[in-house]
């Protein structure tokens, strides 16, 4: 190869560079944008947050009379969306509400 056609192949592969850096940052700034756009039409519905809307073990279990084993099943079996903090005895287990409800609704229906 001579040293013009290397330094053409050269430039060519440097514009090609650039091109695909300013594709990447266009796919940066409209994937940013589209998720500004989910968070704020999630927001409020106890989606997006785990500690806004929240119920514990205890509640749920008042609410839809049902025993902490029932529950630990339908976790257990996948059945039901929860979120776990801590570890062993010391464990926290919290369900969000928008769960809670589908959930019930899908097995009394």
């Amino acid at each position: 190869m001579r040293t013009e056609e290397y330094r053409t192949l050269i430039r060519l592969i440097r514009e090609l560079a650039s091109e695909v850096r300013e594709v990447r940052t266009g796919l940066d700034c409209k994937i940013d944008n589209v998720a500004k756009k989910v968070t704020e039409a999630f927001q409020g519905f106890g989606i997006l947050d785990p500690e806004e809307e929240t119920w514990t073990e205890q509640q749920v279990c008042e609410r839809y009379h049902v025993s902490r084993r029932t529950m630990y099943e339908y976790r257990k079996s996948g059945l039901i969306a929860y979120i776990k903090t801590g570890s062993g005895k010391n464990c926290k287990v919290k369900y969000r509400k928008a769960d809670v409800m589908e959930f019930f609704s899908v097995q009394n229906a």
